[in-house]
C-alpha cells in the first residue's frame, strides 16, 4: 500500500479554516483505510524530501510555500491537486475578469495542474472556472466538502431551531468575505441580523440556526463555501452574489434534510474518488466539458521548400492540433514541397492537401481554404512564421468565451533569420500587432500575422479581396471593423514573424506596388481611423 504525503501550507492544528477542516477529514478517512499519511507544511518540503519519497503518492493542498525547483521534482511523481483558492492565478481572483477568464499573464503553475493525475475542484462552478482558464482534461468535481462525524451530529442537532433573527452575517476580518457589505444590505433593507463570530463549531451552528437567512457577498469566487452549506442544513435561505460555488450545485436547492443526507453520503464519495486516483482509476471521474470549436488552419504554399518542414514539424505540435484541421493549398509551386508533405499526410489524418493548376495569389488560396474548411474558427499560418505551441489553445479559449468578439490576436516577435522556437532570442515586437484594438489603431494591420477569427466573419462580411496582392488581410479586417466587428488583443506573444527579405510583403522589389495598394486601402477606410489618421496623410500623399 502506497504511502501518502499530504502537502499544505497550514493544517488544522495551526489554523481553523474551511480548507484545513476539509483536508483534516481527508487525512482521517485515508488513515481509517489503513493508509500511512504524512502531513508536511509546504514551506518545509525540500528537494531531498521529495527525492526520498518519489515513490509515494502526493496530495497537494495549498502550496504557496513550494518553490519552483520542488514543483519541478513533483512533476515526476504521482500526485493530485486538491484545489483551494485559485492557486493557478497570481492574484488568486478570477472574479476580476469577464466570464472568470483571467489575463494570460496572471496564470501560473499551468504545467503543475496539467501534469496532475487529477485536479479536485469543490463545485461545478469551481470546476468550470479552472477548466476555462487552464483547459484541463483531468478535473474531478467533488461537488462539496467533507464534514466530520461530530460536525454532522451537531448539524442534525440544530437543524430545526426556532428562528429569532432575519439574517446571519459572518464576522470575518478577511476583506474578501465582505462582512461590511452584508451589514449594509441588512440595514438598507431594515432586516435584523446576528453577526456570528466563530469560536467553536457548535457555538457557531447554534447562532446560525437562529437566523432565517445567511447574507454573504464574497468579493472573490468561493470554490464552495462551507458556511453556505451549513446554513442551508439548519434552515437558512441564502442571499448572495454570483461568486458562490455551492450555489452551482443542484443538491443545494433541495430541502435542508436532503442537503444533510447528501453531505453524509458525499463524504464517502469524495474519499472513494481519491482512492481511485491512488489506485490508477482516476479517469472514470473526470469531468466532461463541452468540446471547444475545431480550428481550420489555412496555409498557402508557393516556393516554400525551404520552410515547409520546419512549418509542418512545428504546427503539428500545437497543443490542440488534434482539434484542428490543417489545409495546405499548393498554389502551383515550382518547388518540391510535396515530397516533404507526404510523410505528414500519412501520419496525420487531419491534414488536407490541395494542389492547384494555377496560382490565384495568397488571398485566393486563403479563400479556397476557408471554403473547404469545416472548423468554426479560422486562422492563417504562413510557412515562414512560427506559432508558439500553445498559441491556438490560448486564442481559442478567449475567442470562444467572448461571444461579442470576432477575432483575437497577440503580439509576435520579429526575427530576421529563419524562425526557430529553440534558437529564438528576439525581443522585438512586430509593429502590426503591438496595439490594443480600437478603430484608430486599425491604421496598422492590427491583428498582425497570427490571428484567429470566427468563420462567420466571412458569412457576414465576405471573403478576402483577391485583387490585392499585399494587404488583402488588412482590407478584410478594416471591412469587418467598419461594419461592426470587434477584435481583442490577448496578452501573450503568439509566435515569431519572419521579416523575410524574399517575402512578397517584405521584399523591396515590390515596395512601390505594395505602397500603392496600401494607399488605396487607407483612403477607402480613412474615416474609420478618426482624427489620428492626419499624421499619416503626408506619408500616403507623397510620391512612392
Amino acid at each position: 500500500m502506497k504511502k501518502i504525503i499530504f502537502i499544505a501550507d497550514l493544517f488544522l492544528e495551526q489554523i481553523v479554516g474551511g480548507g484545513e477542516l476539509n483536508n483534516e477529514e481527508i487525512i482521517k478517512k485515508l488513515r481509517f483505510f489503513n493508509y500511512e499519511v504524512i502531513k508536511i507544511n509546504s514551506n518545509l518540503v525540500t528537494e531531498q524530501f521529495v527525492t526520498n519519497n518519489k515513490d509515494s503518492f502526493f496530495i497537494i493542498g495549498n502550496f504557496i510555500g513550494l518553490n519552483k525547483n520542488i514543483i519541478n521534482l513533483l512533476l515526476k511523481t504521482q500526485y493530485i491537486i486538491y484545489e483551494h483558492d485559485h492557486k493557478y492565478l497570481i492574484n488568486r481572483n478570477p472574479t476580476n475578469y469577464k466570464n472568470f477568464i483571467s489575463d494570460e499573464k496572471n496564470i501560473i503553475n499551468k504545467e503543475f495542474y496539467q501534469n496532475a493525475i487529477a485536479v479536485f475542484c469543490q463545485s461545478k462552478l469551481h470546476s468550470e472556472v479552472v477548466w476555462k482558464n487552464l483547459n484541463l482534461k483531468n478535473i474531478i468535481n467533488c461537488s462539496g466538502n467533507l464534514w466530520s462525524d461530530e460536525q454532522i451530529k451537531i448539524l442534525e442537532k440544530y437543524k430545526d431551531q426556532e428562528k429569532i433573527f432575519d439574517c446571519a452575517i459572518l464576522d470575518s476580518r478577511n476583506q474578501i468575505k465582505n462582512t461590511n457589505e452584508s451589514i449594509k444590505y441588512c440595514i438598507d433593507n431594515k432586516l435584523s441580523y446576528n453577526i456570528i463570530k466563530f469560536t467553536n463549531f457548535e457555538n457557531y451552528i447554534v447562532e446560525l440556526s437562529k437566523c432565517r437567512k445567511l447574507v454573504f457577498f464574497p468579493k472573490v469566487l468561493e470554490t464552495l463555501s462551507r458556511n453556505s452549506v451549513e446554513a442551508k442544513v439548519v434552515g437558512c435561505k441564502i442571499i448572495t452574489n454570483n461568486f458562490l460555488g455551492a450555489a452551482s450545485e443542484e443538491w443545494l436547492k433541495q430541502s435542508p434534510e436532503n442537503v444533510l443526507n447528501y453531505v453524509k453520503n458525499n463524504n464517502q464519495v469524495i474519499i472513494q474518488k481519491i482512492l481511485d486516483c491512488v489506485n490508477g482509476n482516476a479517469k472514470k471521474h473526470y469531468c466532461k466539458f463541452n468540446n471547444l470549436p475545431k480550428i481550420s488552419i489555412i496555409t498557402s504554399i508557393f516556393k516554400g521548400e525551404k520552410y515547409i518542414y520546419n512549418f509542418l514539424n512545428t504546427i503539428t505540435k500545437q497543443t490542440i492540433f488534434d482539434d484542428c484541421e490543417l489545409i495546405l493549398i499548393n498554389a502551383h509551386s515550382p518547388e518540391n514541397e510535396e515530397s516533404i508533405i507526404k510523410p505528414f499526410l500519412e501520419k496525420f489524418s487531419n491534414i488536407k492537401y490541395i494542389k492547384l493548376d494555377s496560382d490565384p495569389g495568397i488571398y485566393g488560396c486563403w479563400n479556397i481554404g476557408i471554403q473547404k474548411s469545416t472548423g468554426e474558427f479560422i486562422c492563417n499560418s504562413n510557412l515562414d512564421d512560427v506559432r508558439y505551441l500553445d498559441n491556438l489553445e490560448i486564442l481559442r479559449k478567449h475567442l470562444f468565451f467572448n461571444d461579442e468578439i470576432d477575432l483575437v490576436y497577440g503580439d509576435s516577435c520579429e526575427v530576421n533569420e529563419l524562425p526557430s522556437l529553440e534558437k529564438n532570442t528576439s525581443n522585438k515586437l512586430s509593429e502590426h500587432s503591438i496595439y490594443n484594438f480600437s478603430h484608430e489603431n486599425m491604421i496598422k494591420c492590427l491583428p498582425g500575422s497570427l490571428p484567429l477569427w470566427r468563420k462567420t466573419l466571412h458569412d457576414k462580411y465576405g471573403y478576402f479581396n483577391e485583387k490585392y496582392k499585399f494587404a488583402g488581410d488588412w482590407e478584410m479586417w478594416l471591412r469587418s471593423v467598419a461594419k461592426g466587428s470587434i477584435f481583442k488583443k490577448i496578452d501573450i506573444i503568439s509566435g515569431l514573424y519572419y521579416n523575410n527579405p524574399n517575402g512578397k510583403t517584405t521584399n523591396n522589389n515590390f515596395a512601390k506596388e505594395k505602397f500603392l495598394e496600401e494607399k488605396e486601402i487607407f483612403f477607402k477606410y480613412k474615416n474609420l481611423f478618426g482624427i489620428n489618421y492626419d499624421k499619416f496623410l503626408n506619408w500616403f500623399n507623397r510620391n512612392p
